[in-house]
């Protein structure tokens, strides 16, 4: 559901009176109280949006958008709603029509209200990186599962059990008329041995579906979980398929327990795989190669539509100028007009997702080859 196609449609979704972009964080800890905090925040966030309009000399335009919150609010209850679903929430919708998008995914998102021309999808696109498609393959002597994890919602995709059909080959239990101890020790080895062997084959025979699964899910992170003798035969089987092994046992668990089992392991992964792109990034950029850094030269290439991938640090701010012809500054231009953009990071998002550009939003410790670099980068299509 949330793919780029998705994503586009979100940020075509214009009003030049505006869009209000609404997003709550339902916590059970919170919901004891009558009023809780979530409620609160969102509420004075709302009512800065109010005072703000209530600055635009447009009257028509001011009872427009007081019309249009006013019409929102049995939406906003239900956003609110502690017995609706969803742990992180989103409102979109355009005050000059009856347009109203919601969004509800199972992880946390960042509390704000924001009225502008176009959707905000900041703190969406946030939430989606932190809790981006992943596979967990729990390997145990019995079988493989697969869990399909993403956005919060972990889902069993399948359950592979392995069999051994023993019945030509049972071990010997002592030794025979005239034989030794020894002779049952090795008869009992083999019998192991073959055991062994099976369940090696049985890993190999589950690679090619792990693999196929990664790629038409869209995994970002591929987890093997088990003992770590086995998830070494299946990563091995799996290649080139690229995978993070986790020594532990939960392959009895229930696919939600599972996965909050090795989350610290998972963003720990998912922190590696930022800096792995920022450092190709810097490496490109300095070799002369398909790599930019720094904000003005990176809006400088995505102005001319040589970005292929966006990298932008989560926690960073910009601001700056955009031009009448959309184009975008870090600085005002000479000789073109432009008008002061303050949310330069929203306009960047924009304009990748508009011109068919990867984007991700890389946590601040895997961005960290970006720091003197505005934590800004790009890889380029040329």
């Amino acid at each position: 559901m949330f793919d780029q196609t998705f994503l586009r449609e979100l940020v075509a979704m214009k009003d030049e009176v505006g869009v209000v972009s609404l997003y709550t964080t339902s916590d059970p800890r919170e919901e004891a109280s009558t009023r809780p905090a979530r409620g609160i925040r969102l509420r004075n966030e709302l009512s800065a949006i109010r005072d703000h309009v209530n600055t635009w000399p447009d009257r028509e335009r001011r009872e427009a958008v007081f019309r249009r919150l006013e019409g929102l609010e049995p939406d906003i209850l239900e956003l609110l709603d502690a017995a609706e679903s969803g742990i992180g929430r989103a409102l979109f919708a355009s005050v000059s029509d009856d347009d109203v998008r919601t969004i509800k995914l199972q992880v946390p998102i960042e509390d704000c209200a924001v009225l502008e021309s176009t959707t905000y999808v900041r703190p969406l696109l946030t939430a989606m990186a932190t809790s981006a498609p992943a596979g967990l393959v729990l390997v145990s002597r019995d079988g493989v599962r697969l869990i399909d994890l993403r956005y919060g919602v972990a889902e069993e995709i399948e359950h592979e059990t392995y069999e051994i059909d023993t019945e030509d080959w049972r071990p010997m239990r002592g030794p025979g008329p005239g034989g030794t101890a020894q002779s049952s020790s090795t008869q009992t080895d083999r019998f192991q041995r073959r055991v062994e062997d099976h369940l090696r084959r049985n890993l190999h025979a589950s690679a090619p579906e792990i693999a196929r699964q990664a790629r038409s899910r869209g995994w970002t992170d591929v987890l093997l979980i088990g003992d770590v003798e086995l998830t070494e035969v299946l990563a091995g089987a799996v290649h080139p398929l690229d995978v993070v092994q986790v020594d532990t046992i939960v392959d009895t668990l229930p696919p939600a327990e599972a996965a909050k089992h090795v989350a610290p392991e998972l963003a720990a992964t998912r922190e590696c795989r930022d800096a792995a792109l920022a450092t190709r990034a810097v490496d490109a950029a300095k070799s002369g190669g398909r790599g930019s850094l720094g904000l003005n030269q990176t809006l400088a290439l995505l102005n001319e539509g040589r970005v292929d991938h966006l990298l932008l640090e989560e926690s960073a701010k910009w601001s700056g100028f955009k031009g009448l012809d959309g184009y975008l500054y870090d600085h005002a231009p000479a000789g073109v007009p432009s008008d002061p953009e303050p949310d330069l990071g929203e306009r960047m998002i924009e304009a990748a997702l508009n011109t068919g550009v990867t984007l991700t939003i890389l946590t601040t410790t895997g961005a960290e080859a970006l720091a003197n670099y505005n934590g800004v980068a790009a890889l380029l299509r040329w």
